[in-house]
């Protein structure tokens, strides 16, 4: 095995997430332990700690014969398509593949291998490296491919994506969203096909900022604080001694809500360089959250999830993601709140805005009949019909403007969603690259570290981070 830089590299990532851990338990809350119902359900690809590169695991460099095959060659194919999926979400891609097996022109037939979470699939993708049976299609973020090296190389997909033949449509290119499109696409290649996106968002209690007296939700930084602030005071005024200390934002350190902040101050993070946050814009973001969180107006919750806290008026503002919409919704049921929220986005210095992250569809290097035969599968699962299934099972965004037309069930159902749904034109795109999955879970710790302190240098920290971020990918500073 070929990643002896890699490993290590992982080794000090988690490390450095351990210590994290540690310190996060350790956590000082003013919220008592509560008994909260079990939650319904929900099926969700994990996030791993662990991150390699996409540059490492670069696409064949030989052109790509498999545009020239003879439809006739591909009958019999079999596309072992691997996902980090289990339960009702494995089942309804299982229904997908089947369906497609039996219906496709070119008797081209699909194994679907389903994981519980990303983490899983990598690592099942040695036991699959050693039988020779990689699979030709995988749903995952690059990134953690690459700590196989040369052993599993994934194929730029960009004459595939423009073949007239094979190919997608000029009106059918034209109805992919550009911002899912973004992070798989670099220097004219395509290193994946965007598939389930989630947008990460604040939900908010309207029925309880207006009985503080505001008649709209926050759209810029003064609002939110002036929310914040209000909504904590309010919980240290009333006669329930353990609200005291709540009220405003419960803080939320996944590193897709602290780039839903940075993101609202206008920061980019860079989708094929490492990321940088000692400047301006960095410094503003981690200034802003440690003030309102020394002012009292966010808090950190004992318990990791939301939906309690949100659905008690605990807290007038949580992030999440969309596929949390469903749960937030049950709770409130269960515990028979008459209370409305919404789905808004990040307060920020021109309005509000959301990031979207999401796993690629990425073919593996094979034979040409094979490479071809993984492109139509996934291209099938970015039809309309299939995008708009997979939204209804996994509270996903979809890929397609089109499919939004075919899953009014699901906004009158869950008014939410469609309000994430409609923030896409306002929406940033998460990279795939080693250097961000790297960069995310060091920049989760300098947070927290920020947010704990009494009095914090942020400078310095911020210039930590950076150095670590640094180290740890291998750049320059």
């Amino acid at each position: 095995m070929r990643r002896s830089q890699t490993i290590n590299k992982k080794i000090l990532l988690i490390c450095a997430t351990l210590v994290m851990l540690i310190l996060a338990s350790c956590a000082p809350s003013v919220i008592p332990e509560v008994e909260t119902p079990t939650s319904p359900a929900v099926l969700t690809a994990t996030r791993s700690p662990s991150a390699t590169t996409v540059p490492e695991n670069t696409p064949t460099p030989t052109p790509i014969p498999g545009l020239e095959i003879d439809p006739d060659g591909l009958a019999g194919i079999v596309v072992r398509f691997a996902h980090p999926w289990i339960g009702e979400t494995a089942q309804q891609l299982e229904d997908i593949a089947r369906e497609f097996s039996q219906t496709n022109p070119w008797d081209i037939r699909v194994e679907v291998l389903p994981h519980g979470g990303e983490t899983a699939l990598v690592d099942a993708l040695q036991a699959y490296l050693v039988a020779g049976e990689t699979p030709g299609l995988m749903a995952a973020h690059p990134y953690l491919l690459s700590g196989f090296g040369d052993e599993i190389n994934l194929v730029d997909l960009r004459d595939y994506f423009d073949d007239p033949d094979w190919g997608f449509a000029a009106e059918e290119k034209a109805d992919i969203l550009p911002v899912f499109m973004a992070p798989f696409s670099q220097d004219d290649q395509i290193w994946g096909l965007p598939f389930t996106p989630q947008a990460t968002v604040l939900f908010y209690n309207r029925t309880w900022g207006e009985a503080l007296g505001f008649s709209e939700p926050p759209t810029d930084l003064d609002a939110f604080r002036a929310q914040t602030c209000d909504a904590a005071f309010a919980n240290w005024r009333d006669d329930n001694p353990d609200t005291d200390g709540t009220g405003g934002w419960m803080i939320n350190l996944d590193p897709t809500v602290l780039a839903g902040w940075y993101d609202a101050f206008d920061g980019v993070i860079p989708g094929d360089g490492i990321p940088s946050f000692n400047h301006d814009i960095g410094q503003e973001t981690f200034s802003y959250l440690w003030d309102i969180k020394f002012q009292g107006c966010s808090w950190f919750a004992r318990q990791p999830d939301p939906y309690w806290y949100f659905a008690n008026r605990y807290a007038l503002f949580v992030a999440a993601k969309t596929e949390q919409i469903p749960i937030q919704a049950s709770w409130m049921d269960v515990i028979g709140s008459e209370d409305e929220w919404d789905v808004i986005g990040f307060p920020g210095v021109t309005g509000e805005s959301i990031v979207v992250d999401g796993p690629g569809l990425l073919v593996t290097t094979g034979t040409p009949e094979e490479q071809l035969a993984a492109w139509l599968f996934a291209k099938h699962l970015l039809e309309p019909e299939v995008q708009a299934a997979l939204v209804r099972n996994l509270f996903t965004l979809p890929v397609r403007a089109s499919a939004k037309e075919l899953l009014t069930d699901v906004a009158e159902g869950y008014p939410q969603w469609a309000q994430a749904a409609d923030l896409v034109d306002s929406a940033s795109a998460l990279p795939v690259s080693d250097a961000w999955g790297i960069a995310q879970w060091v920049l989760q710790d300098a947070a927290f570290r920020i947010l704990q302190a009494e009095s914090v240098d942020v400078l310095g920290l911020i210039e930590q981070l950076d150095a670590m971020i640094v180290d740890l990918t291998g750049g320059t500073p």
